[in-house]
This record gives structure tokens, C-alpha cells and sequence, in this order.
């Protein structure tokens, strides 16, 4: 439970007494995940800047890695959108 807590906050409604609670804390986790986000996206960008000024591919290579974390958190992002929307009551 901790790790779909961690991962998959949209799907963990019933673990709340209230839908207000649940609400509350999933407003506090997409903050978190939209800062996170944020700092990923500047670690890309310092690899790829750091790559290209130094003339070392692989640090320019390494910017995958951060990218698809950010790719995967704007996924995860728009699926607490949803759920703060009320949109996906259907799939629970």
C-alpha cells in the first residue's frame, strides 16, 4: 500500500475516511509532484548544458534519463488532475 500511496496517489481514495481528506491530501502530493518536476527538468537541463559546454557526449546522453522522469511525472500530473476534477469516478 505504501508504494501505490507513493507511486499511484490518484487510485488510493479508499484508504481515506472522507473524499475531503482524500482531496486535501492529493492537492498536497500534485504540489509535490509539480515541484519535483520542476527540479528534474532543471537537473536535464544542467546535464545537457554541462554535456554540450564541456564537449562530453556522455553527459549530454545522460539528459535521457532526467527527461523521462519528467515525461513520466506529467503523466502522473494530469492523472491527480483528474482526480481532482471528479473525471475518472468511472474507473473506481
Amino acid at each position: 500500500m505504501f508504494f501505490r500511496k507513493l507511486f499511484l496517489p490518484w487510485t488510493v481514495s479508499g484508504c481515506f475516511e472522507t473524499e475531503d481528506a482524500f482531496q486535501t491530501w492529493l492537492h498536497r502530493r500534485w504540489r509535490v509532484f509539480t515541484d519535483l518536476r520542476m527540479v528534474v527538468l532543471a537537473v536535464a537541463v544542467l546535464c545537457l548544458l554541462a554535456g554540450y559546454f564541456t564537449g562530453r557526449r556522455p553527459l549530454m546522453l545522460l539528459t535521457i534519463i532526467p527527461l523521462a522522469l519528467v515525461l513520466l511525472l506529467s503523466v502522473a500530473l494530469a492523472r491527480m488532475e483528474a482526480a481532482l476534477d471528479g473525471q475518472n469516478k468511472s474507473e473506481q
